[in-house]
């Protein structure tokens, strides 16, 4: 029975260790301002200067082959602009989201952090 507890606890041990430290480097890139949201391609081109993200992203669609969409060519460009700039959206969510979910499963892995180490302490490093 002990070594089913230990599987157990540790599994779920695990399971709140990933999201935990992931959003916590998430968390502290964002803190420290590491953390970018633009495309690395639009930074280096020149409509970075302008600000002109619909230019870019018009030229990055034309030289990509619009990611293979179909239909006219103005169809093609539109729904790759459109998803370009949905793209950029969904990254500005997901950073809002994972610093409130950071808030959430830090404290929740710290506390039982606490408790499964004062569980293995007691039931496998007792002293004689």
């Amino acid at each position: 029975m002990k070594i089913l507890k230990l599987t157990f606890l540790s599994v779920l041990f695990i399971i709140l260790l990933l999201p935990a430290s992931c959003s916590t480097i998430w968390s502290v890139n964002e803190i420290l301002g590491r953390n970018t949201y633009d495309n690395p391609a639009f930074k280096d081109s020149p409509f970075y200067t302008t600000n002109d993200e619909i230019g870019f992203v018009t030229d990055y669609c034309k030289k990509n082959n619009y990611f293979g969409r179909t239909g006219t060519e103005e169809e093609k460009l539109r729904k790759c602009i459109s998803g370009e700039l949905r793209n950029q959206s969904l990254a500005w969510m997901l950073d809002g989201f994972m610093f409130y979910f950071s808030l959430i499963v830090i404290p929740i892995f710290l506390f039982y952090l606490y408790f499964y180490y004062k569980w293995l302490k007691k039931n496998y490093f007792k002293k004689a």
